[in-house]
């Protein structure tokens, strides 16, 4: 028994059914064209493998041993010399509320599981959702969730490029709005990583203004991000920005030597991009430069023989964007032929899922064979057991490096969009309050000598009107931003929750190397160097997320009293206001009320003196909320060497 796989380029699922037919199948996957629905895959798979569990997506075009499929179906099938258990989850809903539909997935599978302890060299979890649905909260939801420590990789489904209608199944059920999630207990080892061929340049800018719900950025910079996008690529008119443009220049997010991939898609009202992940406000980001596709699969199946010591199969999420690509440049057949010795299917997605929502990159897993049975290449040099024990250990702490670095690139936007925003605040905030003092200290001198100079007092107290208005827009977007800062805040402390428990991790996995480092006795000295180093690296991680957490709480208390403050001049410059428009309205009386508009006045000033000990407020808070991205690759080349030393054990 091994891992079978079969494709077709015609709705011909009996020949499919045969080619993967063996005994003792635990766990069928599939891929479809959305075309191919018509003759229920789903069901005619779960017929004729009644014992077995599987899980499926649409695409467009695919990838399999035998080649490469513009519109098909391909399928795999894992036995139970593979596969020791098998929990699955379905639900629908993803379009309206995709952290629901996660978060009911999530507590199913964990009941499904049961409590102990899950290995993530074990573990393997397998995630598909309707591609036309926010991924990237699902994803969230996922990798924040303690009590399923291993790693989710997948695909978003997709359909040939109309967006309209994408589908997902578990067993005999398929769904336009679903998500299927999969979760397989090995036997066999595997790997999995995230593979961009696009590369960094030195052109780097803040994302400023975004409406993430609907992934679109208006601001770039403070300016309209089509014009600014448009500028940075050569472009004079952002309207004649097209597909081309954007898969050839995408933007990205570095976090060590790892790029997470943001493409834009389309322009919004002639302003706004719009992209197939969404971005945070205040993500710093920088423009990405093509590189070589195929090199960058060769670098992939040849990085799985360092962590795997035999490989005999994979499964590949591609995106559709390097699909395209591909076809283009006339590489279909080449990229395919990068990996047709193994056992492999794939498919193309709209946005490929590991630890995070990806887009322009390609996500693999890996399957090995029994490690027992793989002798291993260095076996004059090394026994066999160190070899299975170096591979596993290396795998381990690469499941840690990219959670981590996953859960640092959500950090580092929350810490970027708290200096974007309280910037933001104080340009906003200053010239109004310096145009509000000049406003009311004019009115007070035009006091002197109401009646001679009546009419210059009535275009004080309009152009006092005037600039209330405007302060009662500038409250409500503060107010609004105040509330993202509060949002912002918690989402980074629960991102800083799950580092500490991948710390807590890396601990456990050292003293279990230095466990096994004392049974091995000399042989084994190698691990208890390393485990010495990944402690202390633990514990300098450990420190680093406490500060990070003492800035936060800083930050949300400072948050809190700014919001109290505005409340309060809100109050403060309603007051002043109605005492204004009873100046306006009650001509007879003006003499009479000069002392109290002098009065009110007075309070207005101070109220706009106010924003300066604001303004100091903003610039603590600034000074205090700094994450350090210096500090962030610290930490980053520290885990590093410590694989690295792994590697040379």
């Amino acid at each position: 028994m091994a891992i079978k796989v079969a494709s077709r380029t015609t709705p011909d699922i009996e020949g499919i059914i045969k080619e993967i037919d063996q005994s003792m199948i635990k766990v069928i996957i599939y891929f479809f064209s959305v075309e191919f629905e018509r003759c229920e895959p789903q069901r005619a798979l779960k017929k004729a493998f009644p014992a077995a569990v599987c899980i499926g997506s649409s695409m467009i075009g695919g990838w399999a041993t035998k080649g490469a499929m513009e519109k098909g179906i391909c399928a795999m099938s894992l036995s139970s010399d593979e596969v020791a258990e098998v929990f699955t989850s379905f639900k629908e809903g993803v379009k309206a509320d995709p952290a629901l539909v996660a978060r009911g997935s999530i507590n199913e599978l964990k009941r499904k599981i049961g409590r102990g302890n899950v290995n993530p060299d074990e573990y393997l979890g397998l995630i598909f959702f309707d591609g036309l649905c926010l991924g990237e909260v699902i994803m969230k939801e996922f990798s924040l969730e303690k009590a399923l420590n291993m790693a989710f990789v997948g695909g978003a489904a997709a359909d040939e490029l109309a967006f309209t209608r994408t589908l997902v199944g578990v067993d005999d059920r398929l769904s336009a709005d679903g998500l299927a999630v999969m979760i397989l207990k090995m036997k066999i080892p595997f790997f999995f990583n995230h593979y961009v061929h696009y590369l960094p340049t030195n052109t780097f800018f803040t994302v400023t203004k975004t409406e993430s719900q609907k992934r679109i950025v208006w601001e770039i910079n403070g300016e309209s991000a089509a014009s600014y996008y448009a500028k940075l690529i050569g472009v004079s008119d952002p309207g004649k920005l097209n597909l081309n443009h954007f898969g050839k220049n995408p933007i990205g997010v570095c976090i060590g030597e790892s790029v997470y991939v943001r493409s834009p898609n389309a322009v919004i009202d002639g302003k706004g991009l719009q992209f197939y992940c969404y971005i945070e406000a205040g993500a710093r980001v920088c423009l990405l430069r093509q590189g070589d596709s195929i090199s960058n699969a060769q670098k992939a199946l040849s990085e799985s023989k360092e962590f795997l010591l035999d490989v005999q199969g994979a499964l590949l999420f591609n995106c559709v964007l390097r699909y395209m690509e591909f076809k283009e440049q006339h590489k279909v057949d080449v990229f395919n032929t990068v990996f047709n010795k193994l056992n492999f299917i794939g498919l193309n997605t709209y946005g490929e899922e590991l630890f995070t929502h990806h887009n322009q990159t390609l996500t693999a897993v890996f399957f090995g064979k029994p490690e027992e049975l793989s002798p291993p290449a260095e076996a004059k040099s090394r026994s066999p057991h160190d070899a299975v024990m170096r591979c596993k250990t290396k795998r381990l702490f690469h499941y840690t490096d990219s959670k981590l670095k996953s859960l640092l690139f959500e950090i580092t936007s929350r810490s970027e969009l708290l200096h974007v925003t309280v910037s933001y605040l104080n340009q906003r905030f200053s010239p109004l309050s310096d145009a509000m003092k000049s406003s009311a200290s004019s009115f007070k001198n035009s006091t002197g000598d109401f009646f001679e100079s009546f009419t210059k007092s009535q275009e004080d107290i309009n152009r006092v009107d005037k600039g209330f208005k405007i302060i009662d827009g500038e409250f409500k977007e503060s107010f609004i931003l105040a509330d993202e800062l509060r949002e912002s805040a918690k989402r980074a402390s629960h991102s800083l929750t799950a580092i500490n428990d991948v710390t807590e991790m890396t601990n456990i996995l050292a003293l279990n190397a230095a466990i096994e480092a004392a049974r091995a006795g000399a042989s084994g000295k190698g691990f208890a160097v390393v485990a010495s180093e990944i402690r202390k690296h633990a514990a300098t991680t450990k420190e680093s997320v406490e500060a990070i957490s003492t800035n936060m709480s800083i930050m949300v208390k400072k948050i809190n009293e700014l919001s109290k403050r505005m409340d309060t001049m809100k109050g403060e410059v309603e007051q002043a206001k109605r005492e204004i428009q009873e100046l306006v309205d009650v001509n007879a009386k003006e003499m009479s009320l000069i002392g109290s508009v002098n009065s009110d006045i007075s309070a207005l000033e101070a109220t706009f003196y106010d924003y300066d000990a604001i303004k100091e407020t903003m610039n603590t808070m600034i000074d205090q909320s700094t994450l350090s991205k210096e500090d962030i690759e610290k930490m980053l080349v520290v885990f590093q060497d410590n694989i690295e030393k792994t590697g040379k054990i």
